[in-house]
């Protein structure tokens, strides 16, 4: 670059820059483009190791947020990090099929740092996450219930408890220091969903009511000797939902069909009411809480939306390009949220920094002429969970030698 000043000429380098403007210019540069860039100069090395990346990591879509990384049983280094954030939004991953069931049943899925936890029927079984190429060791660690029980159609985990419902209408909870398990008769109806914060349990069921249960603080050491309810119903609202996440003393539930198109609730524990928000849909198939707030949907009406609870409107609203319902729901913490789609076991890939844009559409290989949803996601900084109705597909993205699939400019 060069620069006249009266009869001189002065010629200021890239490598003259100052700290500050060369981190600027690197931001805009790929992580292979980086890697060149630090066999120039110790200083070049120096900046982009100490700031570019540290900083890419922390605006990155997937891999940046601290939810994914602590769910994910590898270490990555900031610079990791950014090229697996490259490999989600080019589409480059590796995909592998487990539990193949000729049988269509929908499995419920929990990850966590150590362990994959699903059920087949009515029994739930974990699986140990492995650092080879293999993700998961396809063994039973342990297991409850027995396949032949009462199908399971919800399941979450809070610390070392699980909470499951299931189609003849009985809840259950198992706890893993005590290694015993509870099963208590909540209706007579299928329920659809439960979830729990603390000692507050939250069960809707298919066509009944939704219920409020609670936990003394004496009995969550120790289960009950079976005389006894664990769970004491505390308040029955006459409403059935498809879905409900519980935070602190709120509930946002989503109905299956709603005529006036109010489909989205907001269920207060403490004055025992519920609000409908003015979220213009007919049907939720998923809720998941963004935070104090805001409430993410997903809804029939093949949208993705940001429903701030304290006007009850949508703030921002994303539409599936093909037209598809959106099943299912993972959010990482940050900005990215994963959706399962109806057909084709698809999952979109979005982020809410960029409305009315998909970033991403993930298109598992097709077996059996099959096009299934996907029911059930999951995700960490680098794998993708899916559950479909007759397999389990995980999609891994620290593949940096596979083939880049992008669909986002279709």
């Amino acid at each position: 670059m060069c620069v006249e000043t009266g009869s001189l000429i002065s010629r200021t380098m890239l490598c003259d820059l100052d700290e500050y403007s060369l981190g600027h210019v690197f931001m805009f540069l790929s992580v292979s483009d980086l890697d060149n860039c630090t066999l120039v100069c110790r200083k070049f090395k120096c900046i982009i190791q100490q700031y570019v990346y540290p900083k890419k990591c922390m605006h990155s879509l997937v891999a940046g947020a601290l939810k994914g990384v602590n769910l994910s049983p590898y270490f990555f280094t900031s610079r990791k990090r950014v090229k697996l954030d490259e490999n989600w939004r080019n589409g480059r991953y590796e995909e592998r099929t487990f539990f193949q069931h000729n049988v269509m049943y929908i499995s419920q899925m929990v990850i966590d740092k150590e362990w994959l936890y699903i059920t087949h029927g009515g029994r739930l079984q974990a699986h140990r996450r492995t650092k080879d190429q293999y993700l998961i060791d396809t063994k039973k660690c342990w297991m409850i219930g027995t396949a032949r029980e009462s199908d399971i159609t919800s399941l979450v985990k809070e610390n070392c408890s699980f909470f499951a419902g299931r189609m003849d209408g009985k809840v259950m909870i198992y706890d893993l220091d005590t290694q015993e398990r509870v099963l208590q008769s909540i209706s007579d109806d299928v329920i659809k969903a439960v979830d729990v914060h603390r000692d507050v349990y939250a069960v809707t069921t298919k066509n009944q009511s939704t219920y409020v249960l609670s936990r003394s603080q004496e009995e969550l050491d120790y289960l009950d000797d079976g005389e006894s309810p664990l769970l004491q119903l505390n308040y029955a609202f006459p409403e059935a939902y498809e879905t409900i996440k519980l935070k602190s003393n709120r509930i946002a539930a989503g109905k299956f069909h709603c005529n006036k198109k109010t489909a989205l609730h907001l269920i207060d524990l403490c004055s025992c009411k519920v609000f409908k928000l003015n979220s213009k849909t007919m049907a939720v198939y998923d809720v998941l809480w963004k935070d104090d707030s805001c409430i993410i949907s997903g809804n029939f009406d093949t949208t993705l939306r940001l429903v701030d609870t304290r006007t009850g409107n949508d703030e921002a609203y994303w539409t599936d390009p093909y037209n598809a319902s959106i099943y299912c729901l993972s959010y990482n913490g940050s900005y990215a949220v994963h959706c399962g789609m109806k057909y084709h076991y698809r999952t979109n890939l979005y982020d809410l920094r960029v409305p009315n844009r998909c970033i991403q559409m993930y298109f598992p290989a097709k077996k059996n002429n099959n096009y299934s949803p996907v029911y059930n996601i999951a995700t960490d900084c680098s794998l993708l969970f899916l559950v479909t109705d007759h397999n389990l597909r995980i999609l891994n993205f620290d593949a940096d030698w596979a083939a880049s699939k992008d669909y986002a400019a279709i």
